[in-house]
């Protein structure tokens, strides 16, 4: 039996947590953060998912100690936005044991951000580090015990480092939730998130719409006409690009929502979002300073910019959206985001990368 510490109690952490769990994994649940929600999460230790999933699970642990959900743990497992990661890596590494496999969901270059806190805090011991590109569901939790899944991905990137361990986790994972396909490094996993290519753009250049209706705002729906979807496959071309000079052959993002959603004949973002296999129809509401801007910009914009640099790729649409973006927000995006010092890569080429991320 596999024991799972889930490190995260929200939307997308209770259904990974509720799905491992019923699929036969122990489960330890844990928060930084205790709510009122977690308290009553802690007292029925039983969480259900509604919709395109329909199932009930019993936790293990429903913990706010740390210590207690990662040790003995065979796989930790976690489920948090990317601004949450560094704090919580900091304090997980102490705890890490020979042996345990490190899984987050999304990777976001989880992986670099994790060797680099390893070496600071010089912690040596042997675990594995894995990423996925994308949370498996579509969802949004609608009470304390209830998670609504709109839609589960039919499919999903997974890579380890060290690259030899690709397979052993893989097969590990996909016992407990089918749905993983083999990735080639971490680093194709983290540039493979095609989050900031569908999210950033719709948002800022549809400020004043959000803003007049953040209640009723379809960000896919509203969001993205035809011609923002010309931009998006532009920005999307940049990324491709980069990946090439990492000798990565990256998914371009509409193939990549027809692995996750369901292939058709949609040849734009615009026509797929807009068709039945799309699960973004009935998701309503937006923040101009929301998640799709303040966490897809640092964590997923920045450190493609700083790749590109290392690389020598001009990124027309990567440096305007992290400019405009900085500017409506008034805070500087690239210095605080995942630069090449943030990844711990600032003195490295790009040889030394790709022989890296080939470990």
């Amino acid at each position: 039996m596999e024991k799972v510490a889930v490190l995260g109690c929200g939307n997308g952490g209770k259904a990974v947590a509720a799905e491992l769990a019923y699929n036969g994994a122990q489960v330890r649940i844990y928060e930084a953060i205790p709510n009122d929600d977690f308290r009553k999460l802690q007292q029925s230790r039983e969480i259900k998912l509604k919709g395109a999933v329909e199932l009930k699970a019993t936790i293990h642990m429903v913990t706010e100690d740390l210590g207690k959900a990662v040790r003995g743990s065979t796989m930790i497992v976690v489920v948090l936005p990317s601004f949450a990661h560094e704090e919580v890596f900091k304090n997980l590494i102490p705890y890490l044991e020979e042996g345990q496999h490190v899984v987050v969901i999304p990777g976001n270059y989880a992986t670099f951000l994790m060797r680099r806190l390893m070496k600071e805090l010089g912690v040596t011991v042997g675990v594995t580090l894995s990423e996925t590109v994308s949370l498996p569901y579509a969802c949004r939790a609608t009470s304390f015990d209830t998670v609504q899944i709109y839609k589960k991905k039919l499919r999903m990137k997974l890579a380890t480092w060290p690259v030899a361990m690709n397979g052993e986790i893989l097969n590990r994972m996909n016992a407990i939730l089918e749905i993983f396909i083999p990735g080639i490094n971490v680093l194709e996993i983290a540039m493979d998130n095609p989050n900031f290519i569908v999210h950033p753009i719709p948002t800022l250049l549809n400020v004043a719409s959000i803003e007049k209706n953040p209640k009723g705002w379809r960000h896919y729906i509203d969001g993205i006409s035809p011609t923002v979807s010309i931009a998006l496959h532009e920005m999307d071309q940049e990324r491709i690009m980069i990946g090439k000079a990492f000798g990565l052959d990256l998914s371009d993002t509409l193939s990549a929502l027809k692995t996750f959603y369901g292939d058709n004949e949609a040849e734009s973002i615009y026509e797929y979002v807009n068709s039945d296999q799309s699960p973004y129809k009935e998701i309503f509401g937006q923040d101009v300073f929301g998640r799709y801007v303040s966490e897809d910009l640092p964590y997923l914009a920045v450190p493609a910019q700083s790749l590109a640099r290392i690389a020598g790729v001009k990124t027309p649409w990567i440096d305007l959206i992290i400019r405009l973006g900085s500017l409506i927000h008034h805070r500087d995006y690239q210095k605080k985001g995942y630069n090449e010092a943030h990844l711990g890569i600032d003195d490295m080429s790009l040889e030394e990368i790709k022989a890296l991320i080939l470990n």
